[in-house]
């Protein structure tokens, strides 16, 4: 089947970059949880009330260069990521803040999990510190360290 020069078909191309960046944003919303295709084309499927897309169509088209899409297709997939259907056509003004507004996103997911790490690396080696201190100490350097510890956390939960 050949396309002629200038129709409808040939202005549209669909984005797998699009698609791929608004999976990986709507993981970073959702704790780091992806959806998976299957989950993507239930959901769909399930709103449509009939069987729009498959799990293996949205896995194609998830592959820079595959297939394109049914704008029907389009239309139920932007639907369930709640974007415009521009935001799957590259070069359009829609497209470009969809994809800021998603890079925003996991950016801001990037840097809250770099700052939990960064916590919990600093509160492994306090752990440490602490155990290695208590190994130097006899059952009754323990026991007071202990009654300490239990002072300090009944002093601390009205802060908490």
């Amino acid at each position: 089947m050949t396309r002629s020069v200038g129709s409808a078909a040939d202005e549209w191309s669909f984005s797998a970059r699009m698609l791929n960046l608004l999976f990986e944003a709507a993981a970073a919303a959702r704790n780091g949880v992806e959806f998976s295709n299957s989950e993507v084309a239930d959901a769909i499927n399930q709103r449509a009330e009939r069987r729009v897309i498959s799990d293996e169509t949205i896995r194609k088209l998830r592959i820079p260069g595959g297939p394109q899409p049914s704008f029907d297709k389009v239309a139920h997939i932007a639907a369930f990521f709640q974007v415009p259907l521009d935001a799957f056509k590259d070069g359009t003004a829609t497209h470009e803040a969809v994809a800021g507004e998603a890079n925003k996103l996991l950016d801001a997911r990037r840097r809250h999990t770099e700052k939990v790490d960064r916590q919990v690396a600093e509160d492994a080696e306090s752990v440490q510190l602490l155990a290695r201190s208590a190994r130097r100490l006899d059952s009754r350097g323990l026991k007071l360290a202990m009654e300490f510890i239990s002072s300090l956390q009944k002093m601390q939960k009205p802060q908490n």
